[in-house]
């Protein structure tokens, strides 16, 4: 798989990111829609679409958001303080590549409820730790096999699929091409989910995102709420379209942020998103540490974060 240098990188960055076209005009609503870690490439100077996505999940370009304040958070949101619960006892598989601390087992008892949901934890990996196929569960062994829609998430995808077969016994249902739509229709945005899972004999629909940007940029305040309202928007738009076989009673946006900074943003901007925007989304928020094969690339060997760009 080839990779954009730096330079490229720098050039991409420059560029107003479009939102990426999926199958069937369908609007990608995983992290290959805009991250910008910019994984297949074929040149260093040509930038597809849905590479824009790859290492900034971040454009402002994307969507225009809504101001918003903290006001518009409800009594009856969970949050991360809620519900934590040791994940040293996970409901799923016992064994998870890289080591995840936090909430874990809470998902099960979110999924009727009406509210938004903010949930938290954090997932470390180390050397001599490795990321191959013979390392992850069966279903992530599926999505490590399986082309998505376009872009550079696969990684993100795959360990979020990990992280929630760990902790709320998640098995795969449905990956991202095989889940059944509406054809593409005026009402709005075509957009499509990442992955189909079952837990506690339900089906969820996941989402996956980044929020990250190379070293030594900083991550914006207004580029995560435009990274959480478009997200957020895609989820709702993708819950009207789904067609009945594959219907979901609830959606999970998993947002992998590449440290506690970038989380504490994510959650701080979450707050202050509007009901609507919010809906009952089950948001759940992994801190990383040691991850940058999730958000850069070439891929650093695990324990190691992505090189800051002309590093």
């Amino acid at each position: 798989m080839q990779r954009l240098s730096h330079r490229a990188l720098l050039v991409a960055l420059s560029l107003t990111l479009s939102a990426c076209d999926a199958p069937a005009g369908a609007t990608n609503t995983s992290d290959a829609a805009v991250d910008v870690a910019l994984d297949r490439a074929a040149t260093d100077a040509a930038v597809d679409a849905h590479a824009a996505d790859a290492a900034l999940d971040v454009t402002a370009t994307d969507v225009t958001a809504t101001d918003v304040t903290a006001t518009d958070a409800t009594a009856t949101d969970i949050t991360a303080s809620d519900v934590t619960v040791d994940a040293s006892t996970p409901m799923g598989s016992d064994e998870i590549l890289g080591t995840l601390r936090g909430t874990c087992g809470t998902i099960r008892a979110m999924l009727h409820s009406p509210s938004p949901a903010l949930v938290r934890n954090d997932l470390v990996f180390m050397a001599p730790e490795r990321y191959a196929r013979d390392t992850l569960s069966p279903g992530g062994q599926r999505l490590f096999d399986t082309a998505n829609a376009g872009g550079s998430s696969s990684e993100s995808e795959v360990m979020s699929y990990e992280a929630l077969h760990f902790c709320e016994g998640a098995s795969l249902l449905r990956t991202e091409t095989e889940i059944h739509y509406a054809p593409p229709d005026d009402a709005g945005a075509n957009s499509i989910t990442d992955i189909l899972v079952e837990i506690g004999g339900e089906r969820v629909g996941v989402s996956v995102t980044r929020a990250y940007v190379p070293m030594p940029m900083v991550l914006s305040e207004a580029s995560v709420r435009d990274l959480m309202t478009r997200k957020l928007q895609g989820i709702n738009r993708s819950s009207v379209r789904v067609l009945p076989e594959d219907r979901w009673v609830k959606q999970i946006l998993h947002v992998l942020a590449v440290d506690a900074a970038s989380a504490a943003l994510v959650e701080r901007v979450w707050m202050g998103l509007d009901a609507a925007t919010r809906a009952d989304t089950i948001v759940v928020l992994t801190t990383t540490r040691g991850g940058g094969f999730i958000y850069c690339n070439p891929d650093p060997p695990l324990g190691n974060e992505c090189p800051p760009i002309g590093g």
